[in-house]
């Protein structure tokens, strides 16, 4: 049977240079979505982290305001962010509190990069 090209041998070598290539590139891309994937989920820690650092100083400073005593206010930091230092200012009218952590990135290849998060809350002192 003659074709275009003139044998149909020219059709079954292109098939034939094409099978294989599908379990090749799926071989080859599951490691980068699994990089992806790890990364993903990282970057969901790392918010999450910073989200909790930001609530827990909010709500420690607002505590502090309220005239909770500062060993008090010491065990509630510690409960809620252990691995957090906590610095805390005040003025005349107001408290700051600051929770500082660092975050080693979890991946054995990323293990160098860390992150230090440092969120700050400040609440006017009331009053009783």
């Amino acid at each position: 049977m003659t074709s275009l090209f003139g044998s149909s041998r020219f059709l079954a070598d292109s098939t034939q240079r094409d099978r294989g290539s599908a379990v090749i590139e799926t071989a080859m891309m599951i490691p980068v979505l699994l990089a992806v994937t790890v990364v993903f989920l990282t970057t969901i820690q790392l918010g999450i982290t910073s989200v909790h650092l930001t609530d827990t100083a909010h709500d420690l400073a607002r505590a502090l305001a309220r005239g909770v005593t500062q060993s008090q206010i010491n065990e509630q930091a510690s409960a809620e962010a252990p691995d957090a230092q906590l610095l805390l200012s005040n003025t005349d009218a107001s408290v700051t509190v600051t929770l500082r952590q660092d975050i080693d990135v979890p991946i054995p290849i990323l293990s160098r990069f860390s992150f230090t998060f440092e969120r700050s809350a400040t609440a006017p002192i009331e009053q009783v």
